[in-house]
């Protein structure tokens, strides 16, 4: 049994919770931006391949109380690092620092590498370490005067599914598209499902592939996958299950448009890409002209933030918007937006609001259950 470390989009935390309960994982213990969840060690691929809201899945290797360079130093050497990294490791330790004494993430990453490599030219009896091997990725995370040694399976973050080989200017993260999603329970089998101002697509794509039940990380490698720390097998076994599990059968309508021609084609083949385009209907259309498609309906949009959008101010973007979607009837409405005046704009306060953050974005996702 061991223990993993599963880092979220602040904000985001209590959608992870749901997909690990899902996933048939209890006994959760959840912080700001993490989860620990006790598992074996064949959880690692499940859950990398599975999860579509965290950032990574690490596990944790030792934890100890450090609160001077020295008891860091001490503490990482006195872990048996041989018995995971082979002689050639190409060993990156990265760090995050929180409510501790010992802020500097720059020097806290510097001296766990050190103590790593000192431990590893002790047990190897070597001088130098050439690190022309495989790449291991150890993080430092410093949390309330406690340091946890953590072995990243993920490698590349959770929000890189592959299929977006084409981007927007501001593209959307797609663990992030996945989170909003969830948060706003579509009932795909009832509502038309609808993202006016569609970008690279995300949030459409996400949509659907939840509707089909398609794993995020179905089409990716991992870290702890190219290393050897899992075995290709446990791993190619995982992703058959997730491939069985796939419906195909399902019925629902998703439309993504946007104002811009070009995104659409690049929403486009973002779908061919991951294989749900047959599943959206993409088109062009003007989000603040658009007309409701069917009595019963939601939209999930993630407008643009800035104070100008080429000629268009966006006070009066938001506004012309909102009052287009006070036509639709028996819909309901979620708007991710950094912009403040949202609320005002649209004439009305949201039912409920939460603040997610997208990257280093602040964002405010707002529910309106009518407009």
């Amino acid at each position: 049994m061991i223990e993993l470390f599963i880092a979220t989009p602040l904000g985001t935390e209590s959608v992870a919770k749901e997909e690990l309960i899902k996933l048939g994982y209890k006994n959760l213990k959840v912080e700001n931006g993490r989860i620990f969840v006790s598992a074996e060690l064949e959880d690692i691929p499940k859950l990398n391949i599975n999860l579509r809201t965290p950032n990574r899945v690490f596990a944790i290797l030792n934890k100890f109380k450090a609160q001077t360079f020295d008891e860091l130093f001490d503490g990482v050497y006195s872990y048996s690092w041989h018995e995971i990294l082979p002689k050639d490791a190409k060993i990156l330790v990265t760090g995050r620092t929180e409510k501790s004494k010992l802020f500097s993430i720059r020097a806290c990453q510097a001296i766990t590498k050190k103590a790593i490599v000192e431990k590893l030219k002790s047990k190897y009896n070597v001088n130098l370490l050439e690190e022309t091997g495989q790449l291991f990725k150890i993080e430092i995370a410093m949390i309330n005067d406690w340091a946890y040694l953590l072995f990243d399976t993920t490698g590349d973050s959770l929000h890189k599914r592959g299929y977006r080989k084409l981007i927007s200017k501001a593209p959307l993260k797609e663990n992030i598209a996945a989170t909003l999603v969830m948060l706003a329970k579509w009932q795909d089998t009832e509502e038309v499902f609808w993202d006016p101002f569609c970008g690279s697509g995300t949030i459409a794509i996400e949509a659907a592939m939840i509707a089909r039940n398609i794993a995020p990380g179905i089409n990716r490698t991992f870290l702890a996958e190219r290393n050897g720390f899992i075995s290709q097998q446990e791993w190619k076994r995982t992703r058959l299950e997730a491939i069985e599990r796939i419906d195909y059968q399902k019925k629902f309508e998703i439309l993504s448009s946007d104002i811009d021609e070009s995104m659409v084609y690049i929403a486009k083949t973002n779908a061919k890409e991951i294989g749900v385009d047959k599943d959206i209907r993409f088109f062009r259309a003007d989000a603040r002209k658009i007309k409701k498609s069917s009595e019963k309906g939601i939209i999930i949009t993630n407008p643009p933030y800035g104070e100008r959008i080429d000629d268009i101010d966006i006070f009066e973007l938001y506004r012309d918007f909102g009052r287009c979607l006070k036509t639709f009837d028996n819909w309901r409405f979620f708007v991710l937006s950094a912009y403040s005046k949202i609320e005002k704009a649209f004439g009305k306060k949201a039912d409920k609001n939460r603040k997610i953050y997208n990257g280093k974005i602040k964002t405010y996702f707002y529910f309106y259950f009518t407009l």
